[in-house]
């Protein structure tokens, strides 16, 4: 596993702490609004558009000006061992990883992390993984799985999991996010130039960033609330109770290419979550693997204690919150999806960044 530096230095990205709801100062012509105290309430507008300036942005922004942190780029071959590569993505804390070809390295694909985990709970059996031991011991004593290679878990880099749809370099940003916003199962566009050698990526979490840092150029777009649009986010919520154990949701997240499960009580209310992210927690340590077979509760209780950047609390909004308050939710939380729940806490929807997109991106 490689680490590509990019030319240029990429700017400093700071989390975001700005609270929903926050006062902004400047309204677009001829909409209503009203101050109470810290908050800013709008009376509904009959036409919630994406203002122009906004537009002007994303067509102007070279899809290539987005840097990701520390401006590198983790990449890997086909041919690389599949122990490596799992190594290299814990220690640098990614999820997936852009697959070159040895030839030229051009692009290929991606592998995830998900990948390399369900491939070995499949190789070893749910007997062996519910032991805690030294899973690398186990690992390097089996020939068969220290000789498997990146190309033997991809099943095709066109596949359901990882489409292949990259933006050339010098397109616009307004390019890369209609291909990331209507391409199911797209999690990230990989910048490619006339060579097919890769670039850059344009990922969910920037793009958080670059709608945070430039909501007030938004529009009253921003003041639209869910409940004005339900096909945006009143679709199927899969989930697993705080009873079942955690590698049926990650089970689950495979079987139907998504990438968390909500996790609900007895009574259907909303608890909490289970995203591929939280498969870090297996870390370098891989006796950790035990952890996925202990229930969802446990788990997602040790997580919360544990991980830095994990919400330490349910995430969730209601129909009644508008887009502004849902990219101010997953800017502030460093999640790509949230819950919508009704007044009962059960979950009646999921509203991801996808979404937010292409409700942007669509013209009323």
């Amino acid at each position: 596993m490689k680490v590509n530096t990019m030319a240029d230095t990429a700017p400093s990205m700071k989390r975001a702490r700005t609270e929903s709801g926050t006062k902004d100062t400047k309204m677009e012509k001829g909409e209503k609004h009203a101050v109470q105290g810290d908050t800013l309430t709008m009376t509904p507008s009959s036409n919630f558009t994406v203002s122009e300036p906004f537009l002007k942005l994303l067509l102007k922004t070279p899809v290539q000006s987005l840097k990701l942190q520390d401006n590198k780029i983790f990449v890997c071959q086909r041919n690389d061992k599949v122990v490596d590569v799992w190594k290299g993505l814990i220690t640098h804390n990614f999820l997936s990883v852009p697959v070159l070809q040895k030839t030229g390295n051009k692009y290929y694909g991606f592998v995830d992390l998900a990948d390399i985990v369900m491939f070995i709970v499949e190789s070893f059996g749910d007997t062996v993984m519910r032991s805690e031991q030294d899973y690398w011991q186990l690992l390097q004593k089996e020939k068969y799985f220290q000789d498997r290679v990146v190309n033997d878990i991809m099943k095709y880099p066109l596949n359901r999991r990882n489409p292949f749809h990259p933006v050339p370099k010098g397109y616009s940003l307004f390019a890369a996010i209609e291909v990331l916003a209507r391409e199911h199962g797209l999690h990230r566009v990989p910048v490619l130039d006339e060579t097919r050698r890769l670039v850059g990526l344009v990922t969910q979490s920037q793009l958080i960033r670059f709608l945070k840092d430039n909501l007030v150029l938004m529009g009253n777009k921003r003041f639209k609330p869910l409940s004005s649009n339900p096909s945006i986010w009143k679709k199927e919520v899969f989930s697993v109770t705080n009873k079942d154990l955690t590698i049926e949701a990650f089970r689950k997240m495979v079987l139907h290419n998504i990438s968390g499960v909500a996790c609900v009580d007895d009574n259907g209310m909303l608890v909490g979550n289970v995203s591929l992210r939280d498969l870090k927690a297996i870390g370098s340590d891989a006796r950790l693997f035990w952890r996925l077979y202990q229930t969802t509760r446990n788990f997602i209780s040790k997580e919360r204690k544990e991980t830095e950047s994990m919400p330490r609390h349910t995430i969730f909004a209601t129909p009644d919150d508008t887009l502004e308050t849902v990219i101010n939710i997953l800017a502030l939380n460093e999640v790509h999806r949230v819950y919508v729940v009704d007044s009962n806490h059960y979950p009646i929807g999921i509203v991801s960044l996808k979404d937010i997109l292409l409700e942007i991106i669509t013209i009323e």
